[in-house]
């Protein structure tokens, strides 16, 4: 029997999901960020899941700097190489916006277009488009970071698990990537510290 006191069904919210988060849109694909969540023994803690979103935001930003590095040299085989790398990350947790820029970073790199299927001899139009998505992408990842670390309860990129495995530095380097997003006029001004090796990409489903 129906409740005669419950709101009209158009009245309802259904804004959240499953996970108690706001309407993402097409930033995070949902279903793939629960299948992380799941993982957590502690749904309230949920150390591993924020784990897993602090090693990626180390993983990124170090691979946007090797990015700027392989576009002042204009080298299109490690770009695409990067892009790749960044791409099944990012997939993991599911943040679709910053895959799909990834991959077209790829794409661009092994001299393809945007779906890699044409191929595109002009090399300098090929690292255009790259320097072209990778604007969107840093601003992509801005998005991310900012939802996640709304999610998580983050108020720096320094918190990490409890047991403190991992200490990142107490100035977080996503600060720098938000400015370099909204600043690129001045982001080759940035120093660059960072080794040339890449960290294996993050995956935990086997994707």
């Amino acid at each position: 029997m129906s409740d005669p006191h419950a709101p009209p069904e158009s009245e309802v919210d259904t804004t959240e999901n499953s996970t108690g988060l706001y309407d993402w849109g097409d930033n995070v694909d949902t279903s793939t960020f629960e299948q992380i969540l799941e993982m957590d023994d502690d749904e309230d803690e949920k150390e591993f899941s924020r784990s897993i979103v602090i090693g990626f935001f180390e993983q990124a930003e170090t691979t946007f700097m090797q990015i700027e590095t392989a576009l002042e040299s204009k080298d299109l085989p490690k770009l695409s190489s990067l892009g790749h790398f960044l791409k099944g990350s990012s997939a993991t947790l599911g943040l679709t916006k910053v895959k799909n820029s990834c991959e077209k970073i790829q794409h661009f790199g092994q001299k393809k277009d945007q779906e890699g299927i044409a191929d595109e001899e002009d090399e300098d139009k090929c690292l255009k488009r790259i320097e072209e998505t990778f604007k969107i992408l840093k601003k992509d990842y801005v998005e991310a970071v900012n939802i996640l670390k709304t999610f998580f309860g983050m108020s720096s990129q320094s918190e990490c698990t409890e047991d403190g495995q991992k200490n990142l530095d107490s100035q977080p380097k996503v600060d720098n990537i938000t400015a370099k997003a909204t600043n690129s006029d001045t982001e080759n001004n940035e120093e660059r510290s960072l080794d040339d090796d890449i960290k294996g990409p993050i995956n935990i489903l086997g994707m």
